[in-house]
């Protein structure tokens, strides 16, 4: 069996069909790679905001969900299980590099317009300032809003939340980011 065939094998299942099958058979996991990694890379990178690293940590999240794959028992959804994993990953990380700070500083590409690049990275560093100083609650679900661009339900299902819940702490989220960065209107 070729290998788009055995893919085509796996496309029909379900996330949670897959996860039984997953264990056994390493196609079936990889399946579950494939349609959750871009989704496991972009929760790592919003946190660790750091692309070589939350390329490690989505790697090291699917190695621990496949680990732990004999203790899943389907309360949650795969795609909220390995948000979890990766996010624990990455907010291990971040309190990692603040005890174990490092001292280089990544190269820019050089631009046209030096002072447009230099307001607009400003405006950038404020604006994550913002964000990591808001309380995780609060965060998580804007990040996941914004960012990752999921709707209310998807992200009330992620972070099992009632949908109200996520849009109370959407909202809170954006009403204090704006008063954050009202210098910048």
């Amino acid at each position: 069996m070729g290998l788009t065939e055995q893919h085509s094998k796996y496309v029909t299942l379900s996330d949670m069909e897959l996860v039984e099958l997953a264990s056994a058979d390493l196609d079936a996991f990889g399946e579950l790679v494939r349609r959750h990694q871009d989704f496991v890379y972009g929760a790592a990178l919003r946190i660790v905001r750091n692309p070589v690293m939350a390329q490690d940590l989505a790697q090291e999240a699917f190695v621990r969900a496949h680990r732990a794959l004999p203790g899943f028992r389907g309360q949650a959804q795969v795609r909220s299980w390995l948000y979890r994993i990766a996010s624990n990953l990455a907010l291990n990380a971040v309190q990692r590099r603040r005890e174990y700070p490092t001292d280089t500083i990544p190269e820019r590409p050089a631009r046209r317009d030096p002072a447009a690049d230099t307001v607009q990275s400003a405006l950038g560093r404020e604006l994550e300032a913002a964000i990591s100083e808001l309380p995780t609650k609060l965060k998580e679900p804007l990040v996941l809003r914004e960012y990752e661009g999921l709707s209310y339900q998807e992200i009330a299902d992620l972070l099992e939340l009632p949908i109200n819940t996520v849009r109370t702490r959407i909202l809170r989220g954006r009403r204090s980011l704006r008063e954050r960065m009202e210098a910048w209107r």
